[in-house]
Parts: structure tokens; C-alpha cells; sequence
């Protein structure tokens, strides 16, 4: 993306009221890896003149303080931005863990992200961000308690049932939060189930830490409301966190060339479409045709 292509989208989403109302809430400039674009500051800046809530994402797989990739994201975090990461073990004690320590220092606010093939999988991984809560100066107790509650919960899992399905996996967690505060600095974590892909990049029906049950996503755009939406960088939107492997198919529209009347148009057809293949998919998960694509493009996993 160049700053020219992000002022635009920036002046379109001031024009089409329900963007407007998503933006308030937040821009997340993710897919990819941002910090490699050597404009992104530039473009943070456009969308900071659309809302105060802007943040990026980072795999955080850098190399040194002295490179141009951290450099770009202190200068977001500087002028305000949130910095967000995925954990990637395989990098943690190489870099991730260094510069996650000054991320800490640089903002108050961090939404980490953890993806696992397996609970065993997750218990370790959980197990890192509990040591490096634990161990950081200036303290952070409330933190690193709530990463203690799910490091636990996790544990007896692997430990008694590691072959659990979603369905135990998800009422042992109970009402475990997601979000905890340690004096000004606000904690969020989000566990993320793997999925295989199949030849044409489409995501499994199932997720890898728990095969036997189909992984459904419920789409709040068929029932009429918009609660985020994606637009790619060809400008093409997409009502879900849909970062190209749901293969979602209805149209809401181009950010670059419709109107902001075309893409009020396009919402209600598309959730029409939406609305009636939603309606096949749950009719195919009671029969044998479940995980069959139906001719509106709706991933048969949305219900």
C-alpha cells in the first residue's frame, strides 16, 4: 500500500457512515507484515486523521533494534499507535523477547496473539508469556495472574485429556477474561486454534488442536449488522476478519472505485447473498454434504 492509496480510503471511509462508526472503534493495519512497507508511517499517519484508534500488527521476527523495521513501529508508537504481535516460539528468545521487553516501555496497550497446533502446544507457548510477565520491571501481577489462569487450565488438560474436543476445551476454560490492566497498561490475549489449508487456500472445516468438530464461525453480517470489516489492499471489502483464507465470496464493495451510495448498495445485496448461503450451510451440517461450498461463496463453516 502506498500513502496515496491509503488517503484514499481514508477520505472514502469519512464518507460511508457505517466505516466511519468501525473506524471510531479501531484501524488495524495487518495482513502481511506491515513494518516491511518503508511508508508506513506516512500511512498510519492518514488514518490517524480518521480515528485516534489505529494499530498495527507485527510477527515481531526482527532482527535488532538498529533495523528500519523497529524503527517504523517506535515511531508509530510514538505518535500513538498500538503495536500488536503474534507469538512465534521459534524466534522468542532470538528477538521477539528483547523487543517485546521495549514495546512495553513504548505503549499501554498490547493485544497478543497465540496460535497452537495442539493443548500441549499451547501450554507451552503460554508458558513463555507467563516467564516474561513474571519477570518484568516495573512489575505487572495482574498480568501475569491472568496468564497464570490460563497456563493452569491448560496444564490439566494436557495432562489429563490432551485429545479433548473444542466443546471441553472451551467449558474447562469457563469465563476465563481476555483482557486484564496492571496499572495504566492494558493486557489482551487472544488463543487461536491452526487450521490446514486445502489446495486453493481455503481453510479447513476443522482446526488442528481439535479435529473432531467442525470450527464455525457465526456471521453477524447475515443477521444484519457490521461489526468489523477488512479491506484489502486492492480495496475490496469483506464483513469478518477475513485476511484472505475464508475465500469469502460476496462483494461489499471497492474503497477505490465505488461510491460511497455503490457501497451502501452492495452491503444489503451482499448480505442477502450472505444470508442464503448461510441458510444452505446450516442445512448441510445435518446432512452429509457438510463442508461443501455452496454457489453463493459462503465458506461452509459460516452459519
Amino acid at each position: 500500500m502506498t500513502p496515496a492509496q491509503a488517503q484514499l480510503m481514508a477520505d472514502k471511509i469519512k464518507q460511508v457512515e457505517v466505516l466511519n462508526t468501525l473506524a471510531q472503534h479501531e484501524i488495524n493495519l495487518t495482513g502481511g507484515e506491515a513494518s516491511q512497507n518503508p511508508e508506513i508511517v506516512d500511512i498510519f499517519k492518514i488514518f490517524k486523521t480518521v480515528t485516534p484508534n489505529v494499530c498495527l500488527h507485527t510477527n515481531l521476527d526482527i532482527q535488532s533494534e538498529e533495523t528500519k523495521r523497529w524503527q517504523r513501529l517506535v515511531d508509530i508508537m510514538q505518535l500513538g499507535g498500538r503495536i500488536d504481535i503474534t507469538l512465534y516460539p521459534t524466534v522468542w528468545h532470538e528477538r521477539q523477547k528483547h523487543l517485546l521487553q521495549q514495546m512495553m516501555s513504548l505503549q499501554n496497550k498490547l493485544l497478543a496473539n497465540v496460535v497452537f497446533e495442539s493443548v500441549t502446544d499451547l501450554v507451552m507457548q503460554l508458558g513463555l508469556l507467563v516467564d516474561f510477565f513474571k519477570g518484568l520491571k516495573p512489575e505487572v501481577p495482574e498480568i501475569a495472574a491472568l496468564l497464570e489462569d490460563y497456563h493452569g487450565k491448560v496444564q490439566y488438560l494436557a495432562e489429563h485429556n490432551p485429545n479433548c474436543d473444542e466443546n471441553i476445551y472451551t467449558t474447562h476454560m469457563g469465563d476465563t477474561g481476555s483482557f486484564t490492566q496492571s496499572g495504566d497498561f492494558i493486557f489482551g490475549i487472544n488463543l487461536l486454534p491452526a487450521f490446514g489449508m486445502d489446495e486453493q487456500g481455503r481453510r479447513a472445516m476443522t482446526s488442528n488442536p481439535f479435529p473432531k468438530n467442525p470450527y464455525l464461525l457465526e456471521c453477524v453480517a447475515a443477521r444484519g449488522s457490521i461489526e468489523i470489516m477488512t479491506v484489502q489492499q486492492n480495496g475490496n471489502m469483506t464483513p469478518c476478519c477475513d485476511v484472505g483464507n475464508l475465500k469469502c465470496l460476496p462483494a461489499f464493495g471497492n474503497l477505490f472505485e465505488d461510491s460511497p451510495q455503490e457501497i451502501e448498495a452492495k452491503f444489503e445485496a451482499s448480505r442477502l447473498k450472505i444470508e442464503a448461503g448461510i441458510h444452505k450451510n446450516r442445512t448441510h451440517l445435518n446432512t452429509d454434504k457438510a463442508g461443501q461450498w455452496v454457489e453463493e461463496g459462503i465458506p461452509p463453516y459460516c452459519v
